[in-house]
């Protein structure tokens, strides 16, 4: 998981208005980094990419999100989609990435 620290400072480095750092909206980051541990799930998804979806959940709660943040949001989201997951080795207890098996159907030639 996130911590709330990275994403407050992902918000004070993407937004020039230093309000949205204040303890008030604290409730707030807690929301978005659950909201994206929900989305992302046990993918084994980078976390630059993880902190791209937090940092857009967090804007969209205080409505403040851009067309760039919104572009970089869907990349994150396509990211996600061709992840693999993650899983715990029962031997070890170390998180263990699975890769995603991507199949192709193939029409005969014939």
């Amino acid at each position: 998981m996130l911590a709330i620290e990275t994403l407050k400072k992902r918000v004070e480095s993407g937004l020039s208005n230093p309000e949205y750092i204040e303890a008030q909206y604290d409730p707030l980051y807690e929301t978005a980094l659950s909201e994206t541990d929900g989305i992302v799930g046990n993918k084994d998804l980078a976390d630059a990419f993880k902190m791209d979806i937090a940092y857009y959940r967090f804007l969209l709660l205080v409505d403040s999100a851009s067309e760039n943040d919104e572009s970089n949001y869907k990349l994150a989201l396509s990211a996600l989609k061709s992840a693999g997951y993650q899983k715990v080795d029962e031997t070890t207890g170390t998180s263990v990435a699975v890769p995603k098996v991507m199949v192709k159907v193939r029409r005969s030639e014939y």
